[in-house]
């Protein structure tokens, strides 16, 4: 059936595409100045206030142009390079090799209560509707099972941990690892024993003081931390899968 929309009726929807146009345009402006006063990190946090009522079309548009993140009125933008990514893969290659009928993404959006966020890899064990891969934010895809976060020892880490803090306060059943990367040019040196048995790795009585580390949350949400520090170790996350330690240290190499 058509609608035919005359006079008045095509005015109105006229102004409020306007209106709309002009407040996407308005938030990407502020962003923009933001980013050329702010020295470029790993992530960049810019307060916006009234961005937790902009709307869907704004943030799609914000997300159209960055890679970001957006909880209340602050806005996150992540800038990984390819040690990161390459993290990202190959944990993706493994889930894959481990259940092929997993569904797993690197960087996607979900949408966690007002929070739209982006797991570094996300793996869910039943893949989200097409609705919601395409149109995440309007069709409100759901956290993935698995959520991997690959941060430096830095301020990336701040954002990341407070990240997985929101999501825990909002979702259970979640299984979270964080993998801490040393902030260093000087490349770690290859594995002496490619072939040798993974043997699982000891965890710490506390946090290490050096990166790289592993973060793996129990299932009552404590951390649980473990030295990237040796080749051939693995740690086995409650769904089965087997994160083996050497994929982090090859990225370091």
């Amino acid at each position: 059936m058509s609608v035919k929309l005359e006079g008045s009726e095509i005015s109105d929807v006229v102004t409020l595409e306007n209106k709309q146009a002009s407040k996407v345009n308005m938030i990407l402006t502020k962003i923009e100045e933001v980013l050329k006063q702010k020295k470029k990190k790993d992530v960049i946090t810019i307060n916006l206030p009234g961005l937790d009522e902009a709307g869907v079309s704004v943030y799609e548009a914000i997300h159209e142009k960055y890679n970001a993140e957006i909880i209340g009125n602050r806005l996150f933008i992540k800038f990984d390079g390819a040690g990161k990514e390459e993290i990202h893969f190959e944990l993706g290659v493994s889930a894959r090799t481990y259940n092929p009928n997993w569904f797993m993404v690197s960087n996607a959006i979900c949408v966690v209560q007002d929070a739209q966020l982006r797991p570094d890899l996300g793996v869910w064990f039943r893949r989200p509707t097409y609705p919601q891969r395409m149109q995440p934010i309007a069709n409100r895809c759901p956290s993935p099972n698995v959520w991997i976060e690959v941060f430096f020892n830095n301020e990336d880490r701040d954002n990341a941990l407070y990240k997985i803090g929101v999501v825990q306060q909002n979702w259970s059943g979640i299984e979270f690892v964080g993998i801490d990367l040393p902030v260093s040019n000087t490349p770690y040196l290859p594995n002496p024993n490619p072939g040798a048995l993974s043997v699982p790795a000891i965890p710490q009585n506390s946090q290490p003081r050096q990166a790289p580390y592993v973060i793996y949350w129990d299932a009552n949400n404590n951390p649980v931390y473990y030295k990237v520090d040796s080749w051939n170790e693995h740690i086995v996350l409650r769904c089965g899968w087997t994160i083996e330690f050497n994929i982090v240290l090859n990225a370091l190499t």
